[in-house]
């Protein structure tokens, strides 16, 4: 009796998969679908190019919520879960009928949206504050997208004019357009970071990197930083700090170029030190102190409390730039990993921020090579018969110059240029290639669209193809709706030739073997 309704009600609605990272389906209880064992996942419905892009994350499973799948006729929604197997570089797939659910769901809200209406009318005053934050989330992106578009030529190409034979004079301009570059790209993610902390979308991510190393590229950085202002910088690391920690890098990094930043920009004469120490053993957890101190201007006590204040800056005369940022986004990152900033300050002796982040000590205290990013090299001309076939989809000629000259450099590849997303489209269905770059914003037919009309062509040979995202858009919003639609990687700009190229050999690698 109990097996009976067990039955019907769970066994009717739930159906288990086992998908290969190939996308082969090498077992299916087929309690909602029929799906047969060895048949390609993706032949059955397009969603399932997003399975094997989780053997690129960190996490071991996802859940999908609401999938519409069309099959025999009829309409169903499932919420889907997975479950990756390295090892064994399997997908588990768990699938649950969720159609009368998300059907029922519907029709309430449609009730209830009539009493939300009345509502929001009597709180529309409260909602005004939400309304001006939302807008200004929006325009940070929008403005960030267009100013990082422009700023991927104009770093590329200073890689280019870097190559070229050019004089060390000329080489030293460049250098300063370099410098400038990348501190407007600086300012960029202060801006985005700013509104993903306030908005409460910023996670503090914990990854194993090597601390050492990381500390001492810092250091030596900022050491020449301050030789050109004539100021002596040290960095005293504990000895007792292992070499491998586990943490935010990327974070951490943010947090201590802003305070150097700081200190460089209001010290003109004297020292910069950062002491970074831990009085800890712990094998498992160290907290771990950090400590900037400079001879500079100092702080007023009365302005003690305003420094952390976006858009501040305590100098009014404009004599040290700066966005107004940079200690607010401190404080802001300090207190999301867990850590309280002290500030001591004398006016006209200087200043010492300090904070204590506890971080993870790796098990595995051991250096990868595969750590090290290998230099870009050129292969011989010997090497290049048979090269695979790349088409970019992009409609400013700079960028379309630029990627044109880093595949001359690289050798190892042929490219063809497609305007705009109908063109890829079309050139997809004129001629053999083997991977897409794809940049997301074209007119006509935008990246996003592009990437769906190839995930649902009618050849599966155009409908399997890799797909690079090249965009100047950095939200996790819009690289989700681009794993969304089948796209395979994202690189945001300014690109990375180095990373562009590592990611398009590790697609390449995959759809051969898938092949």
């Amino acid at each position: 009796m109990l097996s009976a309704i067990r039955k019907e009600f769970l066994e009717n609605r739930h159906q288990l998969l086992v998908v290969s990272e190939d996308y082969k389906v090498l077992s299916s209880d087929n309690t909602i679908f029929n799906i047969n064992d060895g048949s390609d996942i993706t032949d059955f419905h397009p969603f399932f190019f997003t399975v094997t892009t989780l053997f690129d994350e960190e996490e071991a499973s996802r859940h999908f919520f609401c999938v519409q799948i069309d099959h025999l006729g009829r309409t169903r929604y499932v919420d889907i879960r997975t479950k990756k197997d390295v090892l064994e570089k399997k997908i588990y797939l768990f699938l649950e009928d969720m159609t009368e659910h998300y059907k029922n769901v519907h029709q309430i809200k449609q009730v209830r949206n009539e009493s939300i209406i009345q509502f929001n009318i009597v709180q529309e005053l409260n909602n005004q504050l939400e309304v001006q934050r939302g807008f200004k989330n929006k325009f940070l992106a929008n403005v960030s997208h267009e100013i990082r578009t422009p700023l991927n030529s104009i770093q590329g190409f200073i890689n280019v004019l870097k190559m070229s034979n050019i004089s060390k004079e000329q080489l030293d301009l460049v250098n300063i357009i370099e410098d400038s570059s990348e501190t407007l790209v600086t300012i960029l993610d202060d801006l985005l970071d700013i509104s993903k902390i306030e908005a409460g979308r910023l996670e503090i991510k914990n990854r194993r990197f090597d601390f050492k190393s990381f500390i001492n590229v810092l250091s030596k950085t900022y050491a020449l930083r301050a030789e050109e202002k004539r100021l002596e910088f040290t960095c005293e690391l504990g000895e007792n700090i292992p070499r491998f920690l586990v943490g935010d890098r990327l974070r951490i990094n943010q947090v201590l170029i802003n305070l150097l930043e700081n200190a460089l920009r209001y010290t003109h004469k004297g020292s910069i030190r950062m002491n970074i120490s831990t009085d800890s053993r712990n094998l498992r957890r160290l907290p771990i102190t950090f400590e900037i101190i400079d001879t500079g201007i100092g702080i007023a006590p009365e302005n003690m409390d305003k420094i952390f204040e976006s858009f501040t800056q305590l100098e009014k005369r404009g004599l040290f730039g700066g966005s107004g940022l940079g200690l607010s986004i401190v404080k802001q990152l300090t207190d999301l990993m867990d850590s309280d900033l002290e500030v001591k300050s004398i006016e006209g002796e200087g200043s010492s921020f300090m904070f204590t982040i506890t971080l993870g000590v790796s098990h595995d205290q051991r250096s990868k090579t595969q750590e090290q990013v290998a230099p870009l090299v050129s292969l011989p001309a010997e090497k290049t018969k048979g090269k695979k076939r790349i088409l970019y989809g992009e409609d400013i000629e700079v960028n379309q110059l630029l990627m044109t000259k880093f595949f001359a450099e690289h050798g190892g590849y042929s490219l063809d240029i497609a305007k705009n997303g109908e063109w890829v489209i079309e050139y997809l269905e004129r001629y053999p290639y083997d991977l897409l770059l794809l940049d997301l914003t074209m007119p006509v037919m935008d990246g996003f669209d592009a990437a769906t009309a190839i995930r649902n062509h009618s050849n599966k040979k155009i409908q399997k193809i890799p797909i690079i995202a090249l965009s100047a858009r950095t939200t996790e919003e819009e690289k989700m709706e681009a794993k969304e639609v089948g796209i395979n990687a994202y690189l945001t700009k300014p690109i990375n030739q180095a990373l562009m190229f590592e990611t398009i050999e590790r697609l390449l690698n995959r759809y051969k073997k898938k092949n």
